[in-house]
Protein backbone atom coordinates (compact mmCIF):
# COMPACT_ATOMS: atom_id res chain seq x y z
CA UNK A 1 0.00 0.00 0.00
CA UNK A 2 1.13 3.28 -0.89
CA UNK A 3 1.87 5.73 2.11
CA UNK A 4 0.52 9.10 1.22
CA UNK A 5 1.44 12.06 3.14
CA UNK A 6 0.65 16.23 2.49
CA UNK A 7 2.30 18.89 3.06
CA UNK A 8 0.43 19.45 6.37
CA UNK A 9 1.29 15.98 7.27
CA UNK A 10 4.51 16.39 7.19
CA UNK A 11 5.18 19.90 9.41
CA UNK A 12 2.72 17.87 11.73
CA UNK A 13 5.19 15.04 12.30
CA UNK A 14 7.25 14.65 15.22
CA UNK A 15 10.28 16.11 14.88
CA UNK A 16 12.80 13.43 14.86
CA UNK A 17 10.67 11.38 12.55
CA UNK A 18 9.90 13.79 10.19
CA UNK A 19 14.20 14.85 10.23
CA UNK A 20 14.35 10.83 9.20
CA UNK A 21 12.31 11.15 6.72
CA UNK A 22 13.28 13.83 4.83
CA UNK A 23 16.91 13.16 5.31
CA UNK A 24 16.38 9.80 3.63
CA UNK A 25 13.88 10.40 1.04
CA UNK A 26 16.05 11.84 -1.23
CA UNK A 27 18.01 9.00 -2.06
CA UNK A 28 21.90 7.97 -1.26
CA UNK A 29 23.49 10.62 -0.91
CA UNK A 30 27.95 10.71 -0.72
CA UNK A 31 29.47 10.71 2.35
CA UNK A 32 32.60 13.36 2.44
CA UNK A 33 34.71 14.72 5.62
CA UNK A 34 35.14 18.37 4.99
CA UNK A 35 38.69 19.64 6.65
CA UNK A 36 39.37 22.62 8.24
CA UNK A 37 41.87 24.56 9.87
CA UNK A 38 40.91 27.32 12.70
CA UNK A 39 42.85 30.62 12.77
CA UNK A 40 44.16 29.25 15.71
CA UNK A 41 45.98 26.25 14.01
CA UNK A 42 43.02 23.69 15.68
CA UNK A 43 42.46 20.89 12.81
CA UNK A 44 38.47 20.48 12.15
CA UNK A 45 37.13 17.40 10.39
CA UNK A 46 33.44 16.90 9.99
CA UNK A 47 31.08 14.87 8.37
CA UNK A 48 28.96 15.84 5.18
CA UNK A 49 26.13 14.04 2.75
CA UNK A 50 25.69 17.31 0.59
CA UNK A 51 28.56 17.45 -1.64
CA UNK A 52 27.61 18.19 -5.29
CA UNK A 53 29.15 18.59 -8.40
CA UNK A 54 28.97 21.99 -9.92
CA UNK A 55 31.29 22.13 -12.84
CA UNK A 56 34.64 20.59 -14.78
CA UNK A 57 35.95 23.63 -16.50
CA UNK A 58 36.76 25.24 -13.67
CA UNK A 59 36.71 22.17 -11.45
CA UNK A 60 33.67 23.04 -8.94
CA UNK A 61 32.28 21.29 -5.35
CA UNK A 62 29.60 22.67 -3.80
CA UNK A 63 27.88 21.79 -0.24
CA UNK A 64 25.00 23.05 2.00
CA UNK A 65 25.91 24.14 5.28
CA UNK A 66 22.86 24.58 7.92
CA UNK A 67 21.82 28.05 9.91
CA UNK A 68 24.50 29.95 11.68
CA UNK A 69 21.64 29.61 14.30
CA UNK A 70 24.88 28.01 16.18
CA UNK A 71 28.42 28.46 16.06
CA UNK A 72 30.04 26.25 12.55
CA UNK A 73 33.20 25.72 12.72
CA UNK A 74 33.68 24.09 9.10
CA UNK A 75 32.01 27.63 7.98
CA UNK A 76 34.11 30.57 10.11
CA UNK A 77 37.22 28.41 9.46
CA UNK A 78 36.81 28.61 5.71
CA UNK A 79 35.59 32.15 6.01
CA UNK A 80 38.73 32.81 7.80
CA UNK A 81 41.29 30.78 5.83
CA UNK A 82 39.23 29.98 2.31
CA UNK A 83 40.60 26.74 1.82
CA UNK A 84 39.67 23.59 2.95
CA UNK A 85 39.25 19.35 1.61
CA UNK A 86 36.76 17.19 1.03
CA UNK A 87 37.67 13.44 1.55
CA UNK A 88 35.69 10.41 0.41
CA UNK A 89 34.70 8.39 3.54
CA UNK A 90 35.99 4.58 3.09
CA UNK A 91 33.99 1.40 5.24
CA UNK A 92 37.37 1.07 6.74
CA UNK A 93 37.27 4.36 8.74
CA UNK A 94 33.42 4.96 8.59
CA UNK A 95 32.29 4.97 12.09
CA UNK A 96 35.11 7.43 13.34
CA UNK A 97 34.05 9.43 10.40
CA UNK A 98 30.36 9.90 12.12
CA UNK A 99 31.93 10.57 15.31
CA UNK A 100 33.12 13.66 13.91
CA UNK A 101 29.34 14.55 13.76
CA UNK A 102 29.65 15.02 17.44
CA UNK A 103 29.52 18.70 18.95
CA UNK A 104 32.94 19.58 19.95
CA UNK A 105 34.65 22.64 20.93
CA UNK A 106 36.31 24.73 18.51
CA UNK A 107 39.59 24.01 20.84
CA UNK A 108 38.85 20.35 20.13
CA UNK A 109 40.69 18.82 16.82
CA UNK A 110 38.10 16.35 15.45
CA UNK A 111 40.83 14.27 14.18
CA UNK A 112 42.55 13.77 17.81
CA UNK A 113 39.11 12.99 18.71
CA UNK A 114 37.82 10.64 16.22
CA UNK A 115 41.07 8.69 15.57
CA UNK A 116 41.53 10.09 12.11
CA UNK A 117 44.70 11.32 10.57
CA UNK A 118 45.68 15.32 9.23
CA UNK A 119 47.68 14.88 6.40
CA UNK A 120 48.69 17.97 4.27
CA UNK A 121 50.77 19.11 1.69
CA UNK A 122 52.84 21.69 0.36
CA UNK A 123 50.51 23.50 -1.51
CA UNK A 124 47.22 23.30 0.50
CA UNK A 125 47.12 24.48 3.87
CA UNK A 126 43.66 22.61 4.91
CA UNK A 127 44.25 19.74 6.27
CA UNK A 128 43.04 16.21 4.36
CA UNK A 129 41.72 12.69 6.09
CA UNK A 130 45.47 10.60 5.89
CA UNK A 131 42.88 7.58 5.34
CA UNK A 132 40.70 8.91 2.45
CA UNK A 133 41.54 7.28 -0.64
CA UNK A 134 40.07 10.41 -2.52
CA UNK A 135 41.05 13.49 -1.42
CA UNK A 136 40.42 16.99 -2.74
CA UNK A 137 41.82 20.54 -2.16
CA UNK A 138 39.32 23.31 -2.25
CA UNK A 139 39.61 27.20 -2.36
CA UNK A 140 36.32 28.94 -1.12
CA UNK A 141 35.00 31.02 -4.54
CA UNK A 142 31.37 31.50 -2.89
CA UNK A 143 28.51 31.29 -1.39
CA UNK A 144 24.51 31.80 -1.72
CA UNK A 145 21.87 32.21 0.88
CA UNK A 146 18.94 29.95 1.06
CA UNK A 147 16.43 31.94 2.03
CA UNK A 148 14.01 29.35 2.50
CA UNK A 149 15.67 28.23 5.19
CA UNK A 150 18.49 29.87 5.77
CA UNK A 151 21.05 27.52 4.68
CA UNK A 152 24.21 28.37 3.20
CA UNK A 153 25.17 26.77 -0.22
CA UNK A 154 29.14 26.79 -0.51
CA UNK A 155 31.10 26.72 -3.65
CA UNK A 156 34.63 25.63 -3.88
CA UNK A 157 37.43 25.68 -6.45
CA UNK A 158 39.09 22.16 -6.70
CA UNK A 159 43.12 22.79 -6.96
CA UNK A 160 44.42 19.37 -5.82
CA UNK A 161 43.25 16.11 -6.26
CA UNK A 162 44.92 12.96 -4.40
CA UNK A 163 43.78 10.06 -5.57
CA UNK A 164 45.61 6.19 -5.75
CA UNK A 165 46.32 5.61 -9.50
CA UNK A 166 45.48 1.93 -9.44
CA UNK A 167 41.49 4.00 -9.37
CA UNK A 168 42.01 6.18 -12.17
CA UNK A 169 40.53 3.81 -15.49
CA UNK A 170 42.40 5.28 -18.58
CA UNK A 171 39.24 8.13 -19.81
CA UNK A 172 39.80 9.41 -16.25
CA UNK A 173 36.87 7.85 -14.79
CA UNK A 174 37.28 7.49 -10.67
CA UNK A 175 36.30 3.76 -9.79
CA UNK A 176 35.40 4.60 -6.29
CA UNK A 177 33.55 1.43 -5.55
CA UNK A 178 37.22 -0.17 -5.75
CA UNK A 179 38.21 1.70 -2.85
CA UNK A 180 35.58 0.63 -0.61
CA UNK A 181 33.71 4.04 -0.82
CA UNK A 182 30.68 4.39 0.95
CA UNK A 183 27.29 6.36 0.36
CA UNK A 184 24.81 8.05 3.37
CA UNK A 185 20.92 7.98 3.46
CA UNK A 186 19.46 10.13 6.02
CA UNK A 187 21.80 10.88 8.79
CA UNK A 188 23.19 7.61 10.30
CA UNK A 189 22.55 4.64 7.45
CA UNK A 190 25.70 4.08 5.26
CA UNK A 191 25.70 1.81 2.21
CA UNK A 192 28.25 -0.10 -0.12
CA UNK A 193 28.26 0.78 -3.28
CA UNK A 194 28.57 -1.58 -6.60
CA UNK A 195 29.34 -1.09 -10.39
CA UNK A 196 26.32 -2.08 -12.28
CA UNK A 197 27.81 -0.79 -15.39
CA UNK A 198 28.93 1.58 -17.27
CA UNK A 199 26.90 3.06 -20.71
CA UNK A 200 27.84 4.70 -23.57
CA UNK A 201 26.82 8.37 -23.91
CA UNK A 202 22.89 8.48 -25.11
CA UNK A 203 21.65 9.97 -28.17
CA UNK A 204 18.22 10.24 -29.64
Amino acid sequence: MEKHFSLNDILGMERFYRRNLMNSISGFKPCNLIGTISYREVANVAIFNSVVHIGATPPLLGFVMRPLTVPRQTYHNIKAREFFTINAVARSFYERAHQTSAKYGDQVSEFEACGLTPQYTDTHPAPYVRESPVKLGLQWEEEHHIRANGSIFIIGKVVEVLADDSLLAPDGHLGLEKAGILSVAGLDSYYESELLGRLGYARP
